[in-house]
C-alpha cells in the first residue's frame, strides 16, 4: 500500500523533470546549509552557554573559598597568638587548684576575649578548655561535658587548625569550632585554645544565586555536610560524594543540575555549586524555537525562491524541448523566440540555427543525390558506349565465323557479366570484389581487342577489403584511360596494375600504366581540375577521371578523391582515396 502511495506520489510531482531537479537542487543548496548552520550554531551556544554557567559557577565558588579563607585565616590569626602570660598563669593556677588568685586573670582574660570578638563579625566565642571539661571563654567560666575529649588530634605543628562538625554552642547558637592545642611548658594536661564561628558566616559566603533553582552548599573532606541552605541536610552525608566531588551533571528528584567544586586545602572542605540545568536548558528551549520558526520561515523563502526560479529557468528549456520533438518529427519549420543573453538564450539560437542548417543541408543533400544520380547515369551511359558495344559483338561474330566457339563464348561470357556488373540490380553500392570483376571482364574484352598489346596485373594487399562497399564504376573509368591515353599510344609493351589497400584505416586504389606519361605542366592542371581550382568549360574533356572524383567526393568528403602522378615517357599512377567511411 505504502510503495503504490510513494509510487502514486513520485509519478505526479514528475521528479524526471528538470524543474523538479532544479526545485530539489535550490532545495538542497538552500536548505542543507541552512539546517547544518542552525546545528552548529546551537550546539557552540549550548556549550558556550554551560561553560558560561560552569566558568560563572566555578568564580562564584572560588570566590567563596577566598572569602572563607581569608575569614579563617583571620580566626586563625588570633588562635595562633603569642604565649600569653595572663593564660600561662591562668593555666598553672587552675591546674594547682588556687583559685582564689585565679579572680584576677579570669576577669583580665575575659576582657580580652570579649574585646577579639567584637572585632570579628560572625565570632561567636573564644575560649580556653581544659582535658576535665573546665573552660573560661567569653560567656565566662563554666564547665562543659567532653566526652570525647581523647579523639580529638593533637598535632605536632603548632599551626595546624581542627574543625568540628556544625554544634550547639553554650548559649544553644548553631556555630562551628576551630580549635588547636595551646601549647606552654607549665600546662600538665591538653589544653585546647578555641574560637566558635557562626554558621550564619556560611551562609552570607554562600549567599551568591545562580538562578532561582541554585544553590550552593559546603562539604568536609568526607562528604559530611558542613553547611547547606536546607537546615536538615547539614551533618548529614552528601548523596553526591563519590571520593570527592568532581564538576559532572547529576539528576537528583527529576531535577537536573550542573555541579562544580572547588577544595580548600586550608580547611579541608568543599565548596559545592548546584546550577539547574532545567533553567540553562529553558534558554536553550528558547532559542530551539527561535532557531524552528526561523527555518521555517527561511524555508518558505526558499521554496518560493525555487519555484520561481526554477519555473523561469525551466520554462523556456520546456519550450526548446517541445520544438525539439516538433523537429523530431520532421517539422523543420519551428523557431525559438529567444529573448535575454544568457546560456539558454546562446541555446535557443544554437537550436535556429541548426534547423537553418539542416535545412540548407537537406536542400543541399537533394541537390547532391540529383547530382550523384546524374553522374551514375552519365557514368553508366559511358560505359554502354556504341562504339564499344559494336566493336565487341564484330570481334565475336569473327571469332563465331572462324570457328572459335569457345573463345566466342567466353568473349560473350565476359561481355554479359560486364554490362550486368555496371547495371547492379540499380545499387549504388557495390561490394569491391564485384568491381574488381567488372574491371577484370573489362580488361578481358579490351586485351582480346587489342591483340594482346599489354599485360594487366590485380594485386589487392589486403583481402579484407573486398567486402567493403563502394560506389560502382570506380576503376573501369581510370583503367580505360590508362589503355586508351597511356598504354595504346606507346610503342612498348604495355602492363596495367591494379592495387588496393588500407592506409590509415582509408581504402585506397591505385592504376598503374608504363605507357607515355603525362606532362608535369599537365599534370598538375589536371590536379588542380579534380581540386576545384580550376573550371573547365568542355565537360567532356576529362569526364572519366572528374565522374569519379565528383562522386567520391559527394559520398565521402572533400578528402576523398583522385589524385594523378606521372613521368613523362615512364608511367602514370592514379591514386583513389575512399575515406575510412567507404569502408563501412
Amino acid at each position: 500500500m505504502f510503495n503504490k502511495l510513494f509510487k502514486y506520489i513520485a509519478n505526479g510531482i514528475e521528479i524526471h523533470t528538470i524543474r523538479t531537479k532544479l526545485i530539489i537542487s535550490f532545495l538542497l543548496i538552500g536548505l542543507l546549509p541552512m539546517l547544518i548552520f542552525s546545528f552548529l550554531s546551537y550546539n557552540i551556544y549550548s556549550g558556550a552557554l554551560n561553560d558560561r554557567i560552569s566558568a560563572y559557577s566555578i568564580e562564584m565558588i572560588n570566590r567563596m573559598e577566598r572569602d572563607l579563607e581569608d575569614y579563617i585565616m583571620d580566626i586563625q590569626r588570633f588562635l595562633n597568638r603569642e604565649q600569653d602570660f595572663y593564660i600561662n598563669q591562668f593555666i598553672k593556677l587552675t591546674q594547682a587548684n588556687d583559685f582564689s588568685n585565679n579572680r584576677k586573670y579570669i576577669f583580665r582574660i575575659w576582657e580580652d576575649f570579649e574585646n577579639l570578638k567584637q572585632m570579628k563579625p560572625g565570632l561567636e566565642d573564644i575560649a580556653i578548655t581544659f582535658q576535665d571539661g573546665r573552660r573560661i571563654s567569653s560567656y565566662g567560666l563554666y564547665n562543659i561535658d567532653i566526652d570525647n575529649f581523647d579523639n580529638i588530634p593533637f598535632p605536632n605543628n603548632l599551626e595546624d587548625i581542627y574543625f568540628t562538625p556544625p554544634h550547639k554552642n553554650y548559649l544553644q547558637k548553631e556555630v562551628i569550632t576551630l580549635l588547636k592545642p595551646y601549647y606552654t611548658n607549665i600546662a600538665e594536661e591538653n589544653v585546647l585554645i578555641s574560637a566558635d564561628i557562626d554558621i550564619d558566616v556560611l551562609k552570607n559566603l554562600t549567599a551568591f544565586q545562580l538562578s532561582d533553582k541554585s544553590y550552593f552548599f559546603i562539604a568536609d573532606k568526607n562528604g559530611r555536610i558542613i553547611f547547606h541552605p536546607q537546615e536538615d541536610k547539614i551533618g548529614t552525608q552528601s548523596i553526591f560524594y563519590r571520593g570527592g566531588f568532581e564538576n559532572r551533571e547529576i539528576d537528583y528528584n527529576n531535577k537536573e543540575y550542573l555541579l562544580t567544586s572547588t577544595f580548600s586545602e586550608l580547611t579541608g572542605w568543599n565548596i559545592i555549586s548546584m546550577a539547574s540545568a532545567r533553567e540553562v536548558k529553558a534558554e536553550l528551549n528558547y532559542l530551539k524555537e527561535i532557531t524552528i520558526y526561523l527555518t521555517i520561515v527561511i524555508l518558505v523563502i526558499i521554496i518560493l525562491l525555487a519555484l520561481y526560479l526554477s519555473n523561469s529557468l525551466s520554462e523556456p528549456i520546456r519550450k526548446l524541448q517541445e520544438l525539439s520533438y516538433k523537429a523530431s518529427e520532421n517539422d523543420l519549420s519551428v523557431k525559438i523566440d529567444v529573448s535575454g543573453k544568457d546560456e539558454i538564450a546562446q541555446l535557443g539560437k544554437s537550436f535556429n540555427k541548426m534547423i537553418r542548417r539542416i535545412n540548407k543541408l537537406l536542400e543541399q543533400n537533394v541537390k547532391e543525390q540529383k547530382l550523384l544520380r546524374k553522374f551514375e547515369m552519365e557514368s553508366l551511359n559511358n560505359q554502354i558506349k556504341p562504339h564499344f558495344i559494336y566493336n565487341t559483338l564484330d570481334l565475336i561474330i569473327g571469332l563465331l565465323e572462324n570457328n572459335k566457339i569457345e573463345e566466342g563464348a567466353h568473349m560473350v561470357e565476359a561481355l554479359g557479366k560486364f554490362f550486368r556488373l555496371s547495371l547492379s540490380y540499380g545499387k549504388e553500392m557495390v561490394l569491391i570484389r564485384n568491381e574488381i570483376k567488372h574491371v577484370k571482364n573489362y580488361l578481358f574484352i579490351q586485351q582480346y581487342r587489342h591483340g594482346e598489346e599489354y599485360k594487366y596485373i590485380v594485386d589487392i594487399e589486403d583481402l579484407k577489403i573486398m567486402d567493403k562497399h563502394i560506389p560502382k564504376l570506380i576503376l573501369q573509368p581510370i583503367v580505360e584511360n590508362a589503355i586508351y591515353h597511356g598504354i595504346l599510344p606507346s610503342e612498348k609493351k604495355g602492363l596495367i596494375i591494379i592495387k588496393g589497400y588500407y592506409k590509415d584505416k582509408n581504402i585506397y586504389f591505385q592504376v598503374i600504366d608504363n605507357g607515355v606519361g603525362i606532362k608535369k605542366e599537365k599534370v598538375k592542371e589536371i590536379n588542380n581540375i579534380l581540386a576545384g581550382k580550376i573550371k573547365i568549360n568542355d565537360q567532356k574533356n576529362y569526364f572519366g577521371l572528374c565522374n569519379v572524383d565528383q562522386r567520391l567526393k559527394l559520398m565521402y568528403g572533400g578528402a576523398s578523391g583522385i589524385k594523378i602522378e606521372s613521368e613523362f615517357g615512364e608511367k602514370t599512377i592514379v591514386t583513389i582515396r575512399i575515406d575510412r567511411r567507404g569502408g563501412n
